[in-house]
C-alpha cells in the first residue's frame, strides 16, 4: 500500500468539513429564511385582519355616524341617551304609536303609512274640492245663462217698449205736425186773404203807372181780375219793348254814348237795377275823374257809360234815381278802373262810396268772339290768325269757333288779296259766309279788324312797327 500523503489528508478533511459546514449554512439559512417567511405571512395575514377590522370599524362608525344623522343625534349622545329619547319622542310627540316595538324604524314605517293615509284623505278632500268648485262653477254658468237669457229678455220688453215709444212718439208727431200745418194752412189762408185784400188794393193803385190809354179803362173795370189783365197787356208790351232793346245792343254791344243814353233814357223810371257793380274809391273834382273798384274788371273796356248812384241802405236803387254819369277812361288794375265824369249835380256831388252800375254789362263776363276770313295785321303775307287771338285773349275776351246768342262779335277779316288767290280758303270761306249769316241771325254786331283793334286801343301801324310783340313772344 502506498503512503498517504499527509497534506492530502490534512486537505481532504477540510474540504470534508467545509462542504458540512456549507450544508450546515444552507440548511440554517434555509430554515431561518422559511421561518422569515412564514412570519412575514402570518404578519401580512395579522395586517390584512387589523386592516379590515379598521375599514370595518370604519364602516361601523360612519354608519353609526349616517345613523345618528338619520336619527339626528348628537355626536356626543350615547346609546342610553339616544334610548331617553327615543322613549320621550314616542312619549311626546308619537303618543299614538301602535305597538310595543318602539324604533326608528318601525316609527317611519308607521309615518309612511300615516303619511299615505293623509295623503289619501287630503286628495279625497282635494278631488271633493274640486268637484265643488265645479259644481260652482257650473251652477255660476247657469246662474249667468240665466241672468244673460234674463237680461236679454228685459233687453226685448225694452226693445219693445221703445218701439211702441217711438211709434207713439211718431204717430204724436205726425199729429202735432199734421195740426201744426193745419194751423199754418189756416194762417196761411188768413195771410193770402189779408195779402189779396191788399193786393186789390194794390191792383187798384195800379192804374196810375198805365199809359193814358189804358187808365180810362182800368178805371171802368170793376173786378181785379179784369184790372189785372191791363196791367199783364201793359207789361207784355213792356217787355216787348224792353226786348228790341236788348237786340239793339246785342247788335251793338256797348257802341257810342249817345245810343247807351237814348237807350237807359227809354229804361222805365220806376224799374230797379240789378244791383252795383261797382263803387267810387276817390274823386278828383280839379281832373274831374273818380278811381272805381269793381269784382273784375274783365270784360271792361275804355268808352263804357257808368252810372252812378247815392251809397243809401237801398243795394237795387231805381234806374231813374241816378246822380251822375261816368265814362270809363282807363283800367287800373284786375279791379280798379278809372273814368271821366261826364255829367253831375252839385246839389249831389259824386262821392267816396256811391255805386256804379250798367245794364250793358255783367262783372266778370268774358266777351265771346269769333273771327272769320283771312287775317293779316301787318305788311308781311301769312295768316296772323294765331296773333290776334292772342291780343282777343290778352284783353280778356274768349275766342270761339262758333256763332251762338252769347258772341259778342265777329270780326270779319274779309277774303286774301287778289293776287294769293282763294286756293286752300275754301273751307274757311264757307265758314265765314255760314258765321256771318248765323250773327245777322242773332242780331250779333259784325266788326272788322281795324274796329276791333281800336277797341283794343291799338292799331294797325303799332302792329306793323312791331311796338307790341307777337303772340310767339308774349310776356
Amino acid at each position: 500500500m502506498a503512503t498517504t500523503n499527509p497534506t492530502v489528508y490534512r486537505l481532504s478533511i477540510a474540504l470534508i468539513v467545509f462542504v458540512l459546514l456549507t450544508f450546515i449554512l444552507t440548511i440554517t439559512t434555509y430554515l431561518f429564511f422559511k421561518q422569515r417567511t412564514d412570519e412575514r405571512a402570518k404578519s401580512q395575514v395579522a395586517e390584512k385582519a387589523t386592516t379590515d377590522k379598521q375599514e370595518a370599524l370604519l364602516a361601523s362608525q360612519a354608519e353609526t355616524q349616517k345613523l345618528r344623522e338619520f336619527i339626528g343625534a348628537a355626536e356626543g349622545d350615547s346609546l342610553d341617551s339616544i334610548e331617553t329619547n327615543l322613549d320621550n319622542l314616542f312619549a311626546q310627540d308619537f303618543a299614538g304609536f301602535p305597538g310595543d316595538t318602539r324604533s326608528y324604524g318601525h316609527l317611519v314605517a308607521w309615518l309612511r303609512n300615516e303619511f299615505r293615509r293623509k295623503d289619501g284623505e287630503v286628495k279625497t278632500s282635494d278631488d271633493k274640492s274640486k268637484q265643488a268648485s265645479k259644481d260652482a262653477d257650473d251652477a255660476r254658468s247657469q246662474a249667468t245663462a240665466a241672468k244673460d237669457e234674463t237680461e236679454k229678455r228685459v233687453q226685448q220688453i225694452r226693445d219693445e217698449q221703445e218701439k211702441s215709444k217711438q211709434a207713439f212718439d211718431e204717430q204724436w208727431k205726425n199729429h202735432e205736425q199734421k195740426q201744426t200745418e193745419l194751423l199754418q194752412a189756416k194762417s196761411a189762408a188768413e195771410t193770402r186773404a189779408d195779402r189779396l185784400g191788399l193786393l186789390i188794393a194794390e191792383i187798384a193803385d195800379g192804374g196810375q203807372y198805365l199809359a193814358a190809354n189804358r187808365q180810362k179803362d182800368f178805371k171802368a173795370k170793376e173786378t181785379a181780375e179784369d184790372r189785372l189783365d191791363l196791367i199783364y197787356a201793359e207789361l207784355r208790351d213792356r217787355a216787348k219793348v224792353i226786348d228790341e232793346q236788348n237786340r239793339i245792343l246785342a247788335s251793338l254791344r256797348v257802341a257810342d254814348r249817345g245810343l247807351q243814353e237814348q237807350v237807359l233814357a227809354a229804361t222805365p223810371k220806376d224799374d230797379r237795377i240789378d244791383g252795383f257793380d261797382g263803387r267810387v274809391l276817390s274823386v278828383d273834382e280839379r281832373e274831374r275823374s273818380v278811381l272805381m273798384s269793381c269784382a273784375t274788371s274783365r270784360g271792361i273796356r275804355p268808352g263804357m257809360i257808368l252810372h252812378v248812384y247815392a251809397a243809401d241802405d237801398d243795394d237795387r236803387p231805381q234806374a231813374g234815381d241816378r246822380k251822375g254819369v261816368v265814362e270809363v277812361t282807363s283800367i287800373e288794375g284786375p279791379s280798379l278802373l278809372r273814368g271821366t265824369i261826364r255829367r253831375d249835380s252839385t246839389r249831389s256831388p259824386i262821392l267816396v262810396g256811391d255805386g256804379v252800375a250798367t245794364s250793358l254789362w255783367a262783372a266778370g263776363t268774358a266777351p265771346e268772339v269769333v273771327i272769320v276770313g283771312y287775317v293779316n295785321l301787318d305788311d308781311e303775307r301769312g295768316d296772323d290768325r294765331e296773333r290776334l287771338v292772342d291780343l282777343v285773349q290778352r284783353a280778356g275776351g274768349r275766342v270761339m269757333e262758333a256763332v251762338t246768342p252769347m258772341t259778342a262779335m265777329v270780326v270779319d277779316a274779309g277774303k286774301p288779296p287778289a293776287e294769293l288767290g282763294e286756293e286752300g280758303f275754301a273751307e274757311e270761306g264757307r265758314r265765314q259766309n255760314r258765321s256771318l249769316g248765323t250773327a245777322k241771325q242773332y242780331g250779333v254786331r259784325v266788326v272788322g279788324i281795324d274796329s276791333l283793334l281800336d277797341m283794343l286801343g291799338l292799331s294797325r301801324a303799332a302792329l306793323t312797327a312791331d311796338r307790341l310783340p307777337r303772340a310767339a313772344a308774349a310776356r
